[in-house]
C-alpha cells in the first residue's frame, strides 16, 4: 500500500502553460537532492529579508529566523501527504490537473499561521496569535513559494530524472524473483494474479501483481492507461478515442478516468519529440 502511494501520479498545471507529472517518490527524492537544498537556501534569504511590513511582525531577530526555519520544517513534512489527499479530491471533482497556485497556498498558509501563533504563545504570551502576520506577508509569501515551486517542478525534477536515467541505463524490473530489462518489456497486462509481459520476442506469463511492477517504475518508462495496462513510452503512438496506439497497432484500453492523464502524457511525449527534432 506505501508503494502505491509514493507511486502516485501527481499533475499539476503551472504558471507558464504546462502540465507537470511527478510522483510523490520523486517529490521525496529532490527534497532530500543539495539542488533542492541550494534553492530552499536561496529561497529561506529572500523570505527572511525585505520590508518589515513583509517579515513576521516579531520584536526580535532570532524569533523571525525561527519563525521560517520552523515554517519551512512543517511545510517540508506535511507536503508529500497534504499533495496526495488535495490531488485525489481535486481528480475527484475537476478531473483535470491542479492549478500549482491552489495547491500550495493552503498548506503555506497553515504552515506560516502555525508556526506564528506557535511562537507567540511560547515568547510573546498576551499577544492576539495571529497578528505576527500582516496581510502584506502573505502575498509575498505566496509569490515567492510559487516562484520556487514552479523551478522546482519545471527543471529540477526532470533534470533529477535524466541524471537517474544516465546512472542507470541498464534498469531492470524483479518481478516473481526474476530480473527483466525494463527496455526489453513494452507492455504489462495484467490477468487475474498473473502479469503478461510484451516485449520484442513475444510473451512472457508471471505470477505477480501490477503494483509490484509499478513500483518499480515513473512516469518517464510509460503510463497505466487502465487498471490492468501499463505501456512503455517508446511504443505509444496517438491517443484514439478510449484506446492508446502502440507501434505495432495493438490498442490498449484507456479508462475513462484516466483519460485526460493519458491525454496529457502523450502530448508530453510528443513535445519531447520534437524538442530532441529540433535539437
Amino acid at each position: 500500500m506505501l508503494g502505491l502511494r509514493v507511486d502516485h501520479e501527481v499533475r499539476v498545471f503551472v504558471s507558464n502553460g504546462a502540465v507537470v507529472h511527478f510522483t510523490l517518490r520523486e517529490m521525496h527524492a529532490l527534497y532530500v537532492s543539495w539542488q533542492m537544498w541550494v534553492l530552499v537556501l536561496v529561497g529561506f534569504g529572500i523570505m527572511s529579508t525585505g520590508h518589515p511590513v513583509t517579515l513576521p511582525q516579531f520584536e526580535s531577530f532570532e524569533l523571525r529566523m525561527a519563525f521560517w526555519l520552523i515554517a519551512l520544517f512543517l511545510y517540508v513534512v506535511l507536503s508529500e501527504v497534504y499533495s496526495l489527499l488535495i490531488c485525489k479530491v481535486w481528480g475527484r471533482a475537476f478531473d483535470r490537473p491542479i492549478p500549482l497556485i491552489i495547491l500550495s497556498t493552503p498548506l503555506l498558509m497553515f504552515a506560516t499561521y502555525t508556526t506564528g501563533a506557535i511562537l507567540v504563545l511560547l515568547f510573546e504570551p498576551g499577544r492576539p496569535p495571529f497578528e505576527v502576520m500582516t496581510w502584506q506577508m502573505n502575498l509575498r509569501n505566496i509569490f515567492v513559494a510559487h516562484v520556487f515551486e514552479t523551478v522546482a517542478l519545471l527543471w529540477l525534477i526532470p533534470a533529477q530524472r535524466e541524471r537517474r536515467n544516465r546512472a542507470q541505463p541498464d534498469r531492470v524490473v524483479t518481478l516473481a524473483g526474476r530480473t527483466l530489462p525494463l527496455a526489453d518489456i513494452q507492455r504489462v497486462k495484467a490477468a487475474e494474479h498473473y502479469l503478461e509481459i510484451y516485449n520484442s520476442k513475444g510473451t512472457e506469463v508471471l505470477r505477480e501483481r501490477i503494483a509490484t511492477f509499478l513500483e518499480q517504475v515513473g512516469p518517464q518508462d510509460g503510463i497505466q492507461t487502465h487498471r490492468s495496462h501499463w505501456v512503455a513510452a517508446d511504443q505509444a503512438v496517438e491517443l484514439s478515442g478510449m484506446f492508446l496506439k502502440l507501434q505495432d497497432g495493438t490498442k490498449v484500453p484507456v479508462a475513462r478516468g484516466r483519460l485526460n492523464d493519458v491525454r496529457d502524457w502523450v502530448h508530453d511525449l510528443t513535445q519531447r519529440e520534437e524538442r530532441l527534432k529540433a535539437g
